[in-house]
């Protein structure tokens, strides 16, 4: 039997019962996904809400892929969270022959067109690559998510797996995340410029200076208009009448003129290299130059309120030494005897002083992993920023990488994995962006790690090395701009370049010769307009300038550079 106030606590009871209950249908009824899925991580194609004419199969990666793709079809994914913002899309696509793209709508399937991603040919249906897009629109918050296919008729292409970049920029707190800096060589002297070297380096293959049809180490001939001291060569006269001469690195004019540049032409700053650290304190003319040249870079990035740092390239160094002697060098050299990073110039991030380690992990430079582990804990137990100048497959250990290296790689502040020669044309430079950078980007993200990744002009060391003449063309600043678009569109907004004033391998940035007019007669030297395109002496400081201003959101992102040739 009940009683009534019995009665009054069951009621209460089976109401309370039945709201449990229709909560717990309620829930069973929705996807899944209902539940806020972060965009920012891997995402399954397979693990769709709804789909329109698509079917699945089993992928050669693992699990299912969407597959049998044709134009109109898609998938939608319910409660996608883009948090504060999405700057980037990429999936994992392969297609059997090129056509059709990926069009990311917000909403509905007629809603906010935010990204549309080109599918190239791969090759074959299992033949897997990752494409990139910018996101416009900087989506917010929780989203009906829908992946609208698009082409000709036929099977498009399959997709693995999805995912978006946050378009939360890097931290900005100091001098070299959200930067722009440029590799800086000053290794040219010639003779009677008052150098302990006492001859002609770099510019020739020995101490004499260079003539013609031999002896000549260098492919790019400089615009030598605007330097106050030069250097006579045995080269014939130029074309355009004027005698061949040469700078050297060991004047301060010289050292001066290109800071100048840097600050006129929007270059943020410098990576003194420095090759060679040793541990002797013998006196030695070569390690006294470079010295010497060091101190004049200080005096330079202050007066024209540029920043720079040490990079220290560890090619040909001891490999029973190496570790000991960047110690020392750093220790007694850089710190002591030359007082670097005490200058107001010397550059700081996160509160702490840079400095950049080139060349650890290659396959061809010394080192072991726990050398190169307990080198980089040194420098941090010392409040030192630390920049990791890696092999262009570090993050997989292969080619040009050392195996068992990731656990150092990981250990950098920074990562700037080598690009130079890898790659050639706008096609090249957009594979690179789909198969390493934009990977390499997604594991420094998760890592907590900021990447600088290397942008550089074109290539060319016929007059060095033999070999082709303009190798690796420059496209008349297209190719250099393409990979800076690139970077951009994955919400990159730092940049090393390779380099300011290398022209033993035409990689140089500062001013060059524009024709034929400006370099010797009977002898090859690389000029500006070899691609066919008449370009100025500057353009390609110009154009690194306005890299700047891209990558810092100053002018918009655009497929073209803007910087004209002239």
């Amino acid at each position: 039997m009940i009683h009534a106030s019995d009665n009054q606590v069951y009621k209460k009871w089976l109401a309370a019962a039945l709201i449990v209950a229709l909560l717990l249908v309620t829930m069973a009824l929705k996807p899944s996904s209902a539940l806020a899925a972060s965009a920012f991580t891997q995402t399954a194609a397979s693990s769709y809400n709804a789909q329109s004419g698509i079917q699945l199969e089993a992928s050669s990666e693992g699990g299912q892929n969407v597959a049998f793709i044709d134009n109109g079809d898609y998938i939608r994914f319910d409660g996608v969270d883009f948090g504060t913002g999405a700057s980037a899309f990429n999936a994992r696509v392969a297609s059997n022959a090129s056509g059709g793209a990926i069009e990311v709508r917000l909403g509905s399937l007629t809603g906010t067109l935010a990204a549309t991603c080109t599918v190239p040919g791969t090759g074959g249906w299992q033949n897997w690559t990752t494409v990139t897009c910018a996101v416009s629109g900087n989506p917010t918050g929780v989203q009906t998510l829908f992946l609208k296919f698009t082409g000709g008729a036929g099977n498009l292409f399959n997709i693995n797996w999805f995912r978006f970049n946050p378009s939360t920029p890097q931290p900005t707190g100091g001098d070299v995340v959200g930067k722009v800096f440029a590799g800086y060589q000053g290794w040219f002297n010639a003779a009677g410029d008052g150098s302990p070297n006492g001859g002609w380096i770099h510019w020739s293959k020995n101490s004499s200076a260079p003539g013609t049809g031999s002896n000549i180490n260098f492919d790019l001939y400089p615009d030598l208009r605007e330097y106050s001291k030069l250097y006579q060569t045995n080269l014939q006269n130029l074309n355009n009448g004027q005698q061949a001469k040469l700078f050297s690195s060991y004047d301060q004019e010289t050292v001066n003129k290109h800071f100048e540049w840097m600050q006129t032409y929007n270059i943020d700053g410098a990576a003194l290299q420095r090759f060679g650290a040793s541990a002797s304190t013998t006196p030695d003319n070569w390690r006294t130059n470079r010295d010497s040249v060091a101190v004049k870079v200080k005096n330079a990035a202050e007066s024209y309120n540029r920043k720079f740092y040490v990079m220290y390239d560890i090619t040909g160094m001891n490999s029973s030494t190496w570790v000991n002697d960047i110690k020392s060098d750093w220790t007694n050299k850089i710190q002591g005897g030359m007082n670097l990073t005490s200058s107001s110039a010397y550059a700081k991030q996160n509160g702490k002083t840079v400095v950049n380690i080139w060349g650890i992990g290659f396959t061809d430079r010394p080192g072991t992993a726990a050398e190169a582990s307990g080198l980089i804990q040194w420098f941090k137990d010392q409040n030192v920023y630390v920049i990791g100048g890696v092999p262009t497959y570090w993050r997989t250990g292969v080619e040009d990488s050392k195996s068992g290296f990731l656990s150092v790689y990981q250990s950098f502040d920074m990562l700037s994995p080598w690009y130079v020669g890898r790659f050639s044309g706008e096609a090249g430079a957009d594979h690179f962006k789909n198969n390493l950078m934009q990977p390499d980007l997604a594991m420094t993200n998760q890592l907590g790690i900021a990447y600088q990744p290397v942008l550089w002009p074109g290539f060319s060391w016929y007059n060095l090395h033999g070999g082709p003449q303009n190798q690796i063309p420059r496209l008349h600043g297209d190719f250099m701009w393409r990979q800076a678009y690139n970077a951009k569109s994955l919400g990159i907004n730092t940049a090393y370049v390779a380099m300011f004033d290398e022209y033993d391998e035409g990689t140089a940035i500062a001013k060059a010769a524009e024709n034929s007019s400006m370099i010797p007669a009977n002898q090859y030297f690389l000029t500006l307009n070899a691609d066919g395109v008449n370009v100025s002496s500057d353009f390609y400081l110009r154009l690194t300038g306005d890299i700047n201003r891209m990558l810092k959101g100053q002018i918009p992102a655009t497929v073209q550079h803007p910087t004209s040739h002239q």
